[in-house]
């Protein structure tokens, strides 16, 4: 075969390869699907949390434990420091406004004389308290109100002993307010409440008050608290 016969091979084997690969490359081109978990590129936004989905956490079982500072008023505001205080919250919330609240409530106060602040844990108090809260809507930052009655014990050192305080139990009534929010699905509870002793079971023979009807002794009390748990 001569040099003419070689060429006119030559372009014959050129022209299939070109059919056979589709263009002038040394291979053919493949195209591999996306895997099915990928979004198209033009796929639309996720639809934003419906209402009702955000107004969640604002029903159901919520449980709350926080720490704070709790201090008296009237006869017992030059005798007892301001001391720290501390709470566990069972909170039930039929609906996002309304509730109804289990709570304990703990404190201790040291005797401020003379000389100064004693240090110590003069009276301690434990107390129990059933509460109704009420917010003011349906909101992400909730302010709410609340009322309710409780029943607390006293614990006094022999130094608060000496000077005029006694171990008791009595019952009072708490009102207060506060603001209730989420932050990364976290319930966060920020409120304060004012005390109302129906008697003197710490520091009896007060001339005695009268708030709202009650008569409420010698001296009053209020605690601020913030507390973080979560609605179940």
């Amino acid at each position: 075969m001569g040099r003419r016969g070689w060429l006119m091979v030559a372009v014959v084997w050129t022209t299939a390869v070109q059919a056979q690969t589709g263009g002038y490359g040394y291979g053919f081109q493949q195209s591999y699907p996306l895997p099915s978990n990928t979004p198209p590129m033009n796929a639309p936004p996720p639809p934003p949390p419906k209402q009702e989905d955000r107004e969640r956490w604002l029903e159901g079982v919520s449980v709350l434990i926080g720490g704070g500072v709790e201090a008296y008023t009237g006869s017992l505001s030059s005798v007892l420091e301001l001391g720290p205080g501390w709470s566990f919250i069972l909170g039930l919330h039929p609906t996002p406004v309304f509730g109804i609240e289990l709570v304990y409530q703990g404190a201790l106060s040291s005797l401020r004389t003379d000389s100064g602040n004693t240090g110590g844990a003069d009276v301690i108090r434990h107390g129990g308290q059933a509460n109704v809260t009420f917010a003011f809507g349906a909101w992400q930052v909730q302010p709410f109100i609340l009322a309710g009655l409780g029943i607390e014990h006293y614990s006094v050192s022999d130094a608060a002993r000496a000077a005029g305080f006694s171990d008791g139990t009595g019952g009072y009534v708490p009102v207060g307010g506060g603001l209730r929010f989420r932050i990364q699905g976290v319930t966060v509870d920020l409120r304060g409440s004012w005390q109302l002793p129906f008697n003197d079971p710490l520091f009896p023979g007060g001339r005695g008050q009268n708030t709202l009807g009650l008569d409420t002794g010698s001296y009053q009390r209020w605690n601020a608290t913030l507390s973080i748990g979560g609605t179940l």
